[in-house]
Parts: C-alpha cells; sequence; structure tokens
C-alpha cells in the first residue's frame, strides 16, 4: 500500500510506529581547508530515494548536526504524510569526540565567513554531485548561534552566490558578547548591492526568551521589515510558551511548512 492510498487516521499512525521516516542516514567526514578541522555529515536520504531514480530531491541543511540527527526523522515523516516535499537533509557537525560547545563557537560565531566557505565550496559541491539534489532549491535552518550564522548567510547572499532559498531562524544571538560581526552593518552592505532577493526567510524567538534574544529578535525583524526588498517573502514571529532551548523544534517544523509545503 502507498502513501497515497493511506487514510489521514493512517498518516498519523505511520509517524509514530516507531519506524524511521527515511530509507538510510549516511555519515561523511572529510578535512575543511576552510575552518582547518575535520567535519561530519550526516546525510539522510527519503524513503523513495533508491526506488525514483529520475527525480532530484530539495536539500534541508541543518547546523549543529550533531544535536539535529533525531530530527532527521521529523523531517522525513513530515513528507510522509504529505505535509512538505520529500527532501535531503544534511546535518553540518563535527566528530562526535569534539567539544561541540566551544568549536561551534568558533565556526558559527568568529570564523562565520570561513564557515559559510566550506558549505559553499566543499559540502554544498560534495551533496550536490554526490545525491540527486535539486541545485536550485536549498534550504538553511539555525537556531541560536545557528540563527546568527543563518542571518549572517542572509545578509552574505549576494556575495556568497545565492546558496539558499530558504532561511530558517530560531533565536539568533546577535547581541555582545554572542555578536562578532555587525550584522545590522552587513544588512547595510546588502543592501547597498541589491534591492532584490529572491528568497524566503523566517525568523522566530521564543515568548519567554530573555531580553537579550527579543531584542536580538527586535533589531533584525525591524530592519528587514522597514527595507521592502523586492521579492523576498518575509515571516516571523513570537512563538508563546517557548524559550530560548525550546523555541528551536516549532519554528523549524513551523519553516518546513511555509518553505516546503506541496501545493
Amino acid at each position: 500500500m502507498s502513501l497515497t492510498d493511506l487514510s489521514r487516521k493512517d498518516l498519523v499512525e505511520a509517524r509514530t510506529d516507531g519506524k524511521p521516516g527515511y530509507s538510510e542516514m549516511i555519515s561523511k567526514s572529510f578535512y575543511s581547508s576552510f575552518i582547518n578541522d575535520t567535519v561530519k555529515l550526516d546525510i539522510s536520504l527519503p524513503l523513495n530515494y533508491s526506488k525514483d531514480k529520475g527525480k532530484k530531491y530539495k536539500t534541508v541543511f541543518l547546523t549543529d548536526g550533531y544535536w539535529r540527527k533525531a530530527d532527521h526523522d521529523t523531517i522525513h515523516k513530515m513528507s510522509n504524510c504529505s505535509e512538505i516535499h520529500e527532501v535531503i537533509v544534511v546535518g553540518i557537525g563535527y566528530p562526535d569526540n569534539y567539544n561541540f560547545n566551544q568549536i561551534r563557537v568558533r565556526d558559527l560565531i568568529i570564523n562565520a565567513d570561513n564557515f559559510l566557505s566550506c558549505i559553499k565550496y566543499e559540502i554544498i559541491p560534495y551533496i550536490d554531485s554526490t545525491y540527486r539534489a535539486d541545485a536550485e532549491f536549498r534550504t538553511l535552518w539555525g537556531s541560536s548561534y545557528g540563527g546568527y550564522f543563518l542571518i549572517y548567510a542572509f545578509t552574505e547572499h549576494e556575495d556568497a552566490g545565492r546558496l539558499f532559498t530558504n532561511y530558517i531562524c530560531a533565536s539568533a544571538a546577535l547581541d555582545p558578547p554572542y555578536q562578532h560581526i555587525d550584522l545590522l552593518k552587513n544588512e547595510e552592505n546588502l543592501y547597498s548591492k541589491t534591492k532584490k532577493l529572491p528568497l524566503n526567510l523566517y525568523i522566530t524567538a521564543g515568548g519567554n526568551e530573555t531580553e537579550s534574544f527579543i531584542g536580538s529578535y527586535n533589531q533584525i525583524t525591524n530592519r528587514l521589515s522597514s527595507r521592502n526588498y523586492k521579492d523576498l517573502s518575509f515571516e516571523y514571529e513570537i512563538i508563546p510558551n517557548t524559550d530560548h532551548h525550546t523555541v528551536w523544534k516549532p519554528a523549524l517544523i513551523k519553516g518546513l511548512k511555509i518553505f516546503l509545503k506541496k501545493n
């Protein structure tokens, strides 16, 4: 029985039957010349990947990939229930014995430019050449330090070569001591280069977050709301009853539903 033959009740049960929502999870490690360190990718493929050999798939890239392994299942089960398109999910992380709290500061905050180059010149070419990835439709997600990096990548959109179509940001850490690059100044540079941004951006913060994170959210959303970039689809919200550690998941799920929903 195919998914198209299942009732809505059956679909809900299929999401909770304990079976993985993806066909396989593949781990790939390589040495990056841009961050001078080892990167580990966790790549999961849709259930039908091996059956439909002519199909290309949209890709979802997750920062802090070592903490996001369980979310591959969540994302694929959303597609199995026809809530979103089938996707290839790529978690970007490090070997399991690394100090994740320390290394993510280096790559997502201090050397965000090098990390973006790693994604552009090493990770994306590997994914596009190894898997049937749709090079025209990529999504980037990040929360906290990953949210900071996501806003950085967004403001570098023109110079980075328009790597992503969709940006999903949860609880970005934009204020000192987190901020290393002035992202509002980065946005000014972006605005000076182009008034047209054919992409999608979703920014969230938790309703129970500290004043610092709510302030960061207000700063960037107020700035972007005032710009009126042509062709930019920009949505933002404060998600009630969530804090810095719980807002990321509803932000991920809703962002995917907004940008990857099946027509």
